[in-house]
């Protein structure tokens, strides 16, 4: 029997492929490998806690995120400053994380490459005390669509477009104070960006210089005045160059704290975490081993 075992996080939700089919995929894969592989299912209740058990009895090499940016934050929650590796198996909408690690689309290319077990670590933002973010967060205008989308009845592309537009319709600057290591700035802005890497999942930079293994994060904010900033911003975010624009400001941190008095809303890797009042963020560098191609 092989001794390295792999344990696989399966949210169940994700994606439109068959589940059990996919397990039987894996297993067969994983076999042919020499590589035993123990699956969890994510159902909402204590995930973390049952997963942190599972770790514990079964003492895998590697765990495996198969699903979007939040299965993946969910399972680095349970990785993180440990000596097992983290491998990701994309099946989210958006797939931000394995867009910004160039993972392959395939499931068996993804397979080959966590067989194979290249790894590298990386950052993670730790947020009040509570949270952390692989990938990307923010608070304003992205995180109320975000929030707006997940209420709604229409799903895919018509579905954020109508959130998209009703966003849009109600958008207003809000005030934030922000204190970096050296000073403090008062700003009123449309969002403002936590960044460990550089682009969503729908492939905009918001972040050129992003990289989530740096030893630090970047602070973006956002400042358009105007319908026509908004559309200004439009081609820059496909061409890397959001940073040149007048309305954009980009910081460089290892440490931050947002006043929100306006309670705007906050997202972390796809999940809507509240409107806080106040958001301390800080860089935890190099504590996740992420498997890469």
């Amino acid at each position: 029997m092989p001794e390295e075992k792999l344990l696989f996080v399966i949210n169940p939700i994700s994606g439109d492929i068959e589940k059990n089919d996919l397990q039987d995929e894996i297993r067969r894969f994983m076999e042919e490998h020499e590589l035993a592989v123990e699956f969890f299912r994510t159902t909402g209740e204590n995930d973390k806690q049952k997963i942190s058990a599972k770790i514990n009895k079964l003492q895998p090499s590697t765990v495996i995120a198969v699903g979007g940016d939040g299965t993946i934050n969910l399972v680095a929650q349970t990785v993180i400053n440990q000596a097992i590796k983290m491998g990701i198996l994309p099946l989210g909408s958006a797939n931000g994380m394995a867009s910004e690690l160039d993972l392959p689309k395939t499931v068996e290319e993804n397979l080959k490459l966590i067989a194979k077990g290249k790894s590298k670590k990386i950052d993670v933002l730790q947020i009040n005390d509570e949270h952390i973010c692989l990938h990307l967060s923010d608070i304003g205008f992205n995180a109320q669509l975000i929030s707006t989308y997940e209420k709604s009845d229409s799903r895919g592309l018509l579905g954020y477009t109508k959130s998209f537009i009703e966003e849009f319709g109600n958008a207003n600057p809000a005030a934030f104070e922000i204190t970096l290591e050296d000073f403090t700035l008062s700003q009123k802005a449309f969002m403002v960006v936590l960044a460990n890497a550089s682009k969503f999942g729908t492939g905009a930079v918001i972040n050129p210089k992003g990289k989530p293994d740096d030893g630090y994060f970047e602070l973006v904010i956002l400042r358009p005045q105007n319908v026509s900033d908004f559309l200004e911003m439009l081609v820059p975010f496909y061409t890397r160059q959001i940073h040149t624009l007048d309305f954009v400001d980009t910081y460089q941190c290892k440490k931050v704290t947002i006043k929100n008095p306006e309670r705007q809303t906050l997202q972390i890797d796809g999940e809507i975490m509240g409107q806080p009042l106040q958001i301390n963020v800080e860089i935890l560098p190099r504590c996740v081993e992420i498997i890469i191609p």
